[in-house]
């Protein structure tokens, strides 16, 4: 049995599914948000587990792969999470 993984664009939060575990997928929207990095659903959950008083002050305008980056240097995501 083949386990799919959910990954969200970063524009729309459209979602697809892909039976492969990667970060991260490069793919065209179909809602026209255009060519993006879709990034796995349970990596964006962790990513909101930043603590406010570690998230810069622009977190709120922040695109989700930038939020992976912050959750990874303040060690809330770490390297085996990405992979």
């Amino acid at each position: 049995m083949t386990r799919s993984y959910e990954y969200v664009c970063p524009e729309c939060e459209n979602t697809v599914e892909r039976d492969f575990r990667v970060p991260s997928i490069v793919r065209s929207c179909e809602n026209d948000c255009g060519f993006d990095h879709y990034i796995r659903s349970d990596l964006l959950e962790k990513v909101e587990e930043v603590p406010e008083e570690d998230r810069p002050d622009e977190w709120d305008e922040m695109d989700n792969e930038k939020k992976v980056y912050v959750a990874l240097k303040e060690g809330v995501l770490s390297l085996p999470d990405l992979q």
